[in-house]
């Protein structure tokens, strides 16, 4: 994955500069975007591309497609193939929020005869765990939609705060802090001089996907398995963005790459995004 400008910045963070200056970032921000006129049309987006991401000690590839529609539904779809071998089993996995139920899928296709997939239970229903994971998929739709559209859910009311500067090599970036509810917190850099968004910074736990494969003549059985929320722990997490390009109107950026504690683990490159587009019945079933 390709390394990203700012990933190894020395930030140089003056005092918080009060609500007028975030205000006016913010507004500055949209207009670069395209302007008020041009967002507020945008009610949902599909994006569709592919995927690298860092699996143990190599890189597996696939396709994905994100799905997003305001004020409370995402989905986002992987089909990665994690032996790498072109012609096997590709594991399809789906994640995402639609109002008050977390969606989740997985299933494997062109699986060869003997594969095993290996995937933890649901949350029990009224449980902790379920709350939290409910928690996580309504953050990961609030950094998305700040990330694509500088806007939130109308169920997460946040707060923008200026925290100045931050500095580097390549040029400066003006920060933001955004505060919602039950702890949301991530960290918005807006490019000084194009002002459109740069990167996001937050604390969030990074679902731990294992691929196993059998040797001997026997066939590959491949496991995705993310840990239990209560199991992992909370990590420096970084999301890029660039490759902005101009759909509807609207400039969104076509590259995403996070890195965990420094370290990129996922890259997407959509190729086609389309803004209000007519979902299927079924886009936020979980399906």
């Amino acid at each position: 994955m390709p390394r990203m400008l700012l990933s190894l910045i020395t930030l140089a963070l003056a005092l918080v500069l009060g609500d007028a200056r975030a205000t006016e970032l913010v507004a500055q921000a949209r207009a670069a975007l395209g302007g008020e006129k041009a967002l507020s049309k945008i009610q949902g987006l599909s994006a569709t591309g592919t995927i690298r991401r860092l699996v143990g000690d190599r890189t597996v590839e696939g396709e994905t497609t994100l799905e997003l529609q305001l004020p409370d539904k995402m989905f986002r779809t992987d089909a990665i193939d994690p032996i790498g071998s072109h012609n096997g089993a590709v594991v399809v996995t789906g994640s995402g929020i639609n109002g008050d139920k977390v969606l989740r899928s997985t299933r494997v296709e062109n699986a060869p005869p003997g594969a095993v997939l290996r995937t933890p239970p649901p949350p029990a229903p009224g449980s902790d765990a379920e709350a939290q994971a409910l928690r996580n998929s309504r953050a990961e739709l609030a950094r998305m939609t700040i990330a694509l559209l500088l806007t939130t859910p109308a169920a997460m009311p946040m707060e923008f705060a200026s925290a100045g500067q931050a500095e580097s090599p390549d040029g400066k970036a003006d920060v933001l802090e955004v505060k919602g509810p039950n702890g949301f917190a991530v960290r918005l850099f807006l490019d000084a001089s194009s002002h459109r968004p740069l990167m996001l910074t937050y604390r969030g736990a990074v679902p731990r996907i294992v691929v196993q494969t059998q040797r001997g003549g026997t066939p590959p059985a491949t496991a995705a398995a993310p840990a239990p929320p209560g199991d992992r722990d909370l990590v420096d997490i970084t999301m890029f963005l660039d490759d902005y390009r101009r759909v509807d109107g609207v400039q969104l950026p076509h590259h995403i790459t996070r890195s965990v504690d420094g370290q990129p683990t996922e890259e997407l490159t959509f190729t086609t995004i389309k803004t209000n587009p007519a979902f299927k019945a079924d886009a936020f079933s979980g399906q």
